[in-house]
């Protein structure tokens, strides 16, 4: 019997310091969050108040509050990603763009459940694009300048990728 009080003892002794340890050992008493928030943060892009994952190849800077400029220096491509007013319909926003500044053709297309406007701008050498979608009650614009068309897959897989991947993280 005394080799078990001993034993509860120990347990007891042994309960207590690493509690008492735990902030030592980067526990902080058991809430962990802090540092969680703080890894998975170094993985997004912050977009108003959406995020995005970090993309391979590309380096993000702020434009504004509301967009980000994401820069692949290899390629000499700029997506910009932008969140844009939600007072009108994206469809609606989307046929205004279209309507008054130069585009040359436009695509709608279905984005893993994401209705998701393209609006073209094309020369014999590149084109530019202009993308509209709404995910979660926010609208977006992701936009791309003077994309050589052999660079075409490479930059819509990236805004398809996206489109994907963007999500409302707090409200501003």
């Amino acid at each position: 019997m005394d080799k078990l009080y001993a034993l509860l003892v120990i347990l007891i002794v042994i309960y207590i310091g690493i509690n008492l340890g735990s902030p030592l050992l980067g526990f902080d008493n058991g809430n962990t969050t802090d540092n969680v928030t703080d890894v998975v943060d170094e993985n997004l892009i912050h977009v108003g108040a959406s995020t995005i994952p970090k993309i391979d190849n590309f380096t993000d800077n702020a434009v504004n509050d509301t967009t980000i400029s994401l820069v692949d220096e290899n390629k000499g491509m700029t997506i910009n990603v932008s969140e844009i007013d939600n007072s009108q319909g994206i469809g609606d926003i989307a046929g205004n763009y279209y309507n008054n500044y130069p585009h040359t053709s436009n695509q709608t297309i279905d984005q893993n459940g994401v209705t998701t406007y393209f609006l073209y701008n094309e020369v014999s050498e590149y084109y530019s694009s202009d993308i509209f979608f709404n995910k979660n009650g926010q609208n977006y614009c992701i936009s791309g300048d003077n994309i050589p068309y052999a660079d075409s897959d490479y930059f819509i897989n990236h805004c398809k990728g996206i489109i994907d991947t963007i999500n409302i993280t707090s409200t501003s």
